[in-house]
């Protein structure tokens, strides 16, 4: 599974591990703050553990997002029914350098190199044009919404 690990100039995207539970509820927290919420560490947990399954399927999944050694957030591909599904999220502490379009780029990328007849998907609030430009970024294309959330598609004949 090492071979679907990658590493950018200034990123390590590596297999997502149970050992990232505090890094993952510590960004879910900061993602929550504004809204005056917190992560429900039991549910972090069943999320990360989903996270690490597919990977232990011997498949492609998401990445722990590492600069300079700490995890800055968490982001990839991973197979969804016939698709790819492509999430990002990253510290807010690091929005703005551009590290989600980097993940969604290189996401893409091996989403490609492993099944290239899937669709890569996102799906997010219709509201979050951050989210949605990371998306476009990496080279897909906004379709009809579909219950209630924003969804961008890449199909194999666009790569």
């Amino acid at each position: 599974m090492a071979h679907f690990e990658r590493t950018t100039a200034r990123l390590t995207l590596r297999r997502v591990r149970m050992s990232d539970l505090a890094a993952f509820i510590a960004l879910e927290n900061a993602l929550r703050a504004p809204e005056g919420r917190t992560a429900d560490e039991a549910a972090s947990a069943r999320y990360l553990s989903r996270f690490t399954a597919v990977w232990d399927r011997g498949e492609l999944g998401y990445w722990a997002v590492e600069t300079a050694g700490r995890v800055v957030g968490f982001g990839g591909v991973q197979p969804h029914g016939d698709a790819w599904n492509l999430y990002y999220r990253v510290d807010p502490a690091f929005h703005g350098l551009g590290i989600a379009t980097e993940v969604a780029r290189e996401a893409v990328a091996a989403a490609g190199e492993v099944r290239p007849d899937r669709v890569v998907r996102c799906e997010t609030r219709p509201g979050n044009a951050a989210a949605i430009r990371v998306a476009e970024r990496a080279g897909l294309t906004r379709v009809e919404d579909r219950d209630g959330y924003a969804v961008l598609e890449l199909h194999p004949d666009e790569r």
